[in-house]
Order: structure tokens, then C-alpha cells, then sequence
């Protein structure tokens, strides 16, 4: 079986520079630090989920999803160069999971690999890569998109897995949203989606009440770290045939040239703890129930106890910090 992970999140945002690639040494990802040095810090994304290290909060709840149901907030499907976006007309608002602002939808997009049976999300989940990733960018609504480019949390990511399977049927709403990938075969191309598909449409069949939140970055330079993210544990099951067509039509700058495939950026090292809620699964707890350094809700100094690294390993902080960080919880709980 395979999966795509579908997130709701801030790469390829549109402010981003595009001074930057996938495909070649001297532009891809491991030269993005040489020329944006933020993309080389230390709270970066993606990263790799261990269930067995994250750390249970009991206020990351449910969601409240505003106007995600309405299909008239979708408008367009964009050829970008680096992925495809599509574009939403502002209302669509998310609120409540535990995070501490109101955030407006701005656009999403995915990520793919090489091919259908190739790797190519951004996250990792116990040291398994999907097949693919879709971010959905919201910015905090008392924001412009530019001032949450500068702001601790100013821009949100809800993440999706997606499981592509042979066998099963397609699921209307991303039939409707993938037929048009034929349509942008090179950068600029754009097809109007007339009222076909909601948001809600492609995220329905997952419980929004299992998922992973740490503060991470932007997954494309100028790697702000600014970015509160939240990946859902729960896979979309899709019929691989309506996968395909990312791999069949799109290409990076005209018909004819490089495909546009292995768009994603490799884990990165951050030094955030990663919380999961009640009803997520995850291993044998370790420290507290709650992380006031997970930024949901408490202050952004707060010692870390978990160091999540590049390779997906984690290790503790010194034992005096565990032993002060459940004390240290009850007097940063907001009141």
C-alpha cells in the first residue's frame, strides 16, 4: 500500500521566493542554506513523527472548520513551477486544536515523489515517507500574509495522510479536484474549478481528532520559522488512478521538459518537542502531559525536553528538566 500525506500547511506560500529548486544540486534543497540562511535553523520542517516521543496534551481538542464545507471558496488550480495551488477566496476560518489565534485558509497544495510507487511527502510518521503531501496555508486572520511571515505562529498547517490503494472507488470530491491536472501541464497554467469540490469534500473521512502539533517552518525558502503544525494520523483513501495524472502530465517549466516530480524537501533537524492529542496513538509516555514549549499554550522560552533530529531520533533533555517541567506546567497553565 502507499500514502500521500495531505497537510494543510505553508510551503509554497505565495510571498515565497522562487530562487530556489527541487531537481538540481545547485539550487535544491541542501544549497537552500547557503543562500537563506534561516533554512538552516534550528525549529525547520519537516520532520520525522515518532509516536512513541511525543507528548500527550489534553487541550489539542477538536478543530472548528468555518466555511470549509462551502464549495463556492474554492475558485482555481494553478500550475506554480515548484507544485500546483489552489486558490480560495477569503472566509474560510480555523479555529479551536489547541491553538491560540483564529487562522484564515490562504491557498493548499501537494508534494509528490519520483512516481506513483515512490516516496515523495514532506513529514515522515515513525520513519515511514508517503507518497505524496498536500498543505493547506492559513495565516492568522489579524494578519497579512506578510506580517505572518515575520510572526511567531503566524501561519498554520493541518497535515493529511493520504492511503492509495487499488480496488476501491474514487472518491468523488478528488475525482472533481484531480481531473484537472491534465489541464496544467506547464508553469502558469490554471483551471477554474466552478464550484465542484469543498475543502471539507477532501478531508472528511478522517478523524480530526487524532493528530500530531509542533511549531516547525516553512518546507520551501525562505524556511520562516514560523509555523504552527498540525499532521493528522489518520490516512484519505484514495484509488491510485486518480493519483496518476501528477506524474503523466505535469512539467516543470513547458510540455515536453523535465516532469515535475520529486517536490518535497527531506526531514530536517528541529528542536520543538512534538505534542499528540488524547485521542492519538503513541507510545510509552514520557515526561509531562503537557509542553508549554510545544507553543500551544504556554510561553516560547520554556526548556526542552525533546530534541527531534534529522535522522528521526530524539533524546531527553537533562534530568533536572524533566523532573522541574511538570512543576513548571502548572505554573505556565493559562488561566
Amino acid at each position: 500500500m502507499l500514502f500521500v500525506l495531505l497537510g494543510l500547511g505553508l510551503s509554497q506560500v505565495e510571498s515565497a521566493t522562487d530562487g530556489f529548486c527541487y531537481y538540481q544540486t545547485s539550487c535544491g534543497p541542501t544549497s537552500w542554506p547557503v543562500t537563506y540562511p534561516t533554512c538552516q535553523g534550528t525549529e525547520q520542517s519537516p520532520i520525522n513523527i515518532q509516536k512513541n516521543r511525543t507528548i500527550r496534551d489534553e487541550h489539542l481538542g477538536e478543530f472548528k472548520f468555518h466555511q470549509y464545507d462551502n464549495r463556492q471558496f474554492l475558485t482555481q488550480i494553478k500550475h506554480t513551477k515548484m507544485s500546483v495551488k489552489v486558490r480560495v477566496k477569503p472566509g474560510m476560518e480555523l479555529s479551536g486544536g489547541g491553538l491560540r489565534a483564529v487562522y484564515l485558509v490562504s491557498q493548499f497544495h501537494l508534494h509528490w515523489g519520483q512516481n506513483i510507487s515512490a516516496q515523495g511527502s514532506e513529514h515522515m510518521l515513525d520513519g515511514k515517507r508517503a507518497s505524496m503531501e498536500l498543505h493547506i496555508v492559513h495565516r492568522q486572520t489579524n494578519l497579512t500574509l506578510e506580517e505572518a511571515f515575520k510572526h511567531r505562529q503566524g501561519l498554520a498547517v493541518l497535515a493529511f495522510f493520504i492511503e492509495i490503494e487499488s480496488g476501491i472507488a474514487e472518491d468523488p470530491a478528488w475525482r472533481n479536484l484531480t481531473r484537472t491536472i491534465k489541464y496544467l501541464k506547464e508553469d502558469g497554467d490554471h483551471y477554474d474549478l466552478n464550484e465542484t469540490v469543498s475543502l471539507m469534500d477532501l478531508i472528511n473521512t478522517v478523524n480530526h481528532t487524532k493528530y500530531y502539533r509542533y511549531n516547525g517552518s516553512l518546507t520551501t525558502p525562505e524556511c520562516n520559522e514560523v509555523v504552527v503544525w498540525t499532521v493528522f494520523e489518520e490516512p484519505i483513501h484514495l484509488n491510485a488512478s486518480l493519483v496518476e495524472c501528477f506524474f503523466e502530465y505535469l512539467h516543470v517549466n513547458h510540455a515536453g521538459g523535465d516532469k515535475l516530480v520529486n517536490n518535497f524537501r527531506p526531514v530536517q533537524s528541529n528542536g520543538n518537542p512534538v505534542l499528540s492529542s488524547p485521542a492519538a496513538s503513541r507510545g510509552a509516555d514520557i515526561g509531562p502531559t503537557r509542553s508549554p514549549a510545544g507553543g500551544t499554550h504556554g510561553g516560547d522560552s520554556t526548556p526542552q525536553q525533546l530534541m527531534v533530529t534529522t535522522s528521526g531520533s530524539a533524546r531527553r533533555g537533562p534530568l533536572f528538566l524533566v523532573l522541574l517541567l511538570p512543576l513548571a506546567g502548572l505554573f505556565l497553565r493559562p488561566v
